[in-house]
């Protein structure tokens, strides 16, 4: 499995977003919401006090409820009716008023469905402010992400693309449900490489997480079986995950948050 380079699924899943906001919203998995005040929570202290705050791919519109900022402007390709504006990443379409003028982009989730990364980031330099963030929460393709993807027949993976080549797609841009979960760790794991590439950024921050927390959350968007849990017990199982991954990274994480700066 570990040798596996890519692999893509019999069929593209379409996501019921309605239904993974439905299910947020009514409470009744605190798994799924521990687990989701987990990958939103740690932003709090970047977007203290900013202004104009730009969610990519915001999906279901958890990170406006769970963070509670009111200048959180959530986009998505797909308009629904929470979402602020109808925003089709691959184009970045956003109005010329926002030109420097933007303090945070959040990517939660999302990165790993664009069909050119490269191009992403360079777009978002055009309208971040200096000394802005963009804070992001993707997938990171371990041993077992590769095991789940491949016999659940979900999404994609290869690592036969170059994810710094903004003149060329790394897949099918059409199809809104398409992914690349190597997209990450493609990008962010060589922090040299990623910085002679995007000079105009820092990572500041790049970390791996996530284990048994994801597993027995019942599912973000596709429905699973999870046992309940308190938070006590879940921050238990969160650091389980942290002692596996400290020892086992490439078997183990199932999640990479990092913070790039803009520095020019």
């Amino acid at each position: 499995m570990i040798f596996i380079k890519e692999f893509k699924p019999k069929k593209i899943k379409k996501c019921d977003t309605a239904e993974s906001r439905r299910r947020f919203l009514n409470k009744k998995n605190k798994n799924l919401n521990f687990l989701l005040e987990e990958r939103f929570l740690w932003m709090k202290k970047y977007i203290k006090n900013k202004k104009k705050i730009i969610e990519l791919g915001s999906g279901n519109g958890a990170s406006k409820s769970i963070l509670k900022n009111k200048n959180i402007i959530l986009t998505d390709i797909q308009k629904y009716p929470w979402i602020s504006k109808k925003v089709d990443m691959n184009k970045l379409n956003l109005e010329k008023k926002y030109k420097n003028k933007v303090n945070i982009f959040i990517l939660n989730q999302s990165l790993h469905h664009c069909a050119n990364p490269s191009k992403l980031l360079k777009k978002i330099s055009f309208f971040l402010k200096k000394d802005g963030f963009i804070l992001i929460r993707e997938p990171e393709i371990s041993f077992f992400l590769k095991f789940f993807l491949i016999v659940l027949d979900d999404e994609a993976f290869s690592f036969k693309v170059d994810v710094f080549n903004h003149k060329k797609n790394i897949f099918n841009p059409n199809n809104v449900y398409d992914a690349n979960n190597a997209t990450p760790n493609l990008l962010f794991k060589n922090e040299e490489k990623f910085h002679k590439k995007f000079p105009q950024y820092k990572i500041v921050y790049n970390k791996l997480s996530e284990f048994f927390i994801f597993l027995n959350s019942g599912g973000v968007v596709q429905k699973t079986y999870y046992i309940p849990v308190n938070k006590f017990f879940f921050n238990i199982l969160n650091y389980i995950d942290k002692f596996l991954i400290f020892f086992l990274p490439s078997i183990f994480a199932l999640g990479r948050t990092v913070v790039l700066k803009k520095i020019k």
